[in-house]
């Protein structure tokens, strides 16, 4: 998987959020069998806990971006910032433009699920499923890439 040029401009790891290992492929799919699941589970409880249904889909398609980090041989580390750079890694991912919109989507929802961690943020139904969509396709989008 690739990044476009603007590769050059995105510097995490001279932060110390991203961190250069040995690319793992064979882990990165468990990853992302992993976020599948998480998406699965959003669908199946999304009725009863949107709220909870929401932190799940964000949770899949982050793990299936870090997944995509992993078969480069990236990692973010444990710190503050780790996911904001998850986010900015998928904003320059060379995608077409469907993909790319739900590429770009993902940082939405991450602020959106730190809003109700950290906040008082509640979700719709209309919300989670459309959400869930854009994760959904995250998750085929890197799936893809990964298997190629």
């Amino acid at each position: 998987m690739k990044v476009t040029n603007d590769r050059l401009a995105w510097r995490p790891h001279s932060q110390g959020v991203v961190e250069r290992v040995d690319p793992d492929p064979q882990t990165a799919r468990l990853w992302l069998l992993a976020a599948a699941r998480h998406l699965e589970g959003a669908a199946q409880i999304a009725g009863v806990d949107p709220t909870g249904a929401y932190t799940l889909l964000y949770d899949g398609a982050r793990k299936a971006l870090a997944a995509a980090m992993l078969v480069e041989g990236l990692r973010v580390r444990s710190v503050p910032g780790a996911h904001r750079a998850v986010a900015q890694y998928a904003e320059r991912l060379e995608a077409g433009a469907e993909e790319l919109r739900h590429l770009r989507r993902f940082d939405a929802i991450r602020r959106n699920r730190n809003r109700s961690e950290y906040g008082t943020r509640i979700f719709g139904a209309a919300e989670v499923a459309s959400d869930l969509d854009h994760a959904t396709r995250i998750v085929e989008f890197v799936g893809g890439r990964i298997s190629a």
